[in-house]
């Protein structure tokens, strides 16, 4: 795999993940790129833009860390 620091849902990689930001688990979790130290999260409640075409989300940077659960 080309990109092993990038993760999000389509990847190909097992969707049984935990993102963590700054040692704290987020949840909702769109976009995580550990090379680069950001996450990009969906709101909670969900918000839409003015035009109700995209699903807000909020940009989070720090010490980012994947991990797999084992279920």
């Amino acid at each position: 795999m080309k990109n092993e620091h990038i993760h999000f849902p389509g990847d190909g990689r097992p969707l049984n993940r935990d993102v963590y930001v700054n040692g704290r688990l987020v949840k909702n979790c769109k976009y995580a790129d550990t090379k680069k130290g950001i996450a990009d999260v969906y709101r909670f409640p969900f918000r839409t833009d003015k035009y109700r075409k995209r699903v807000l989300t909020k940009r989070l940077h720090g010490t980012i860390e994947v991990r797999t659960r084992a279920e």
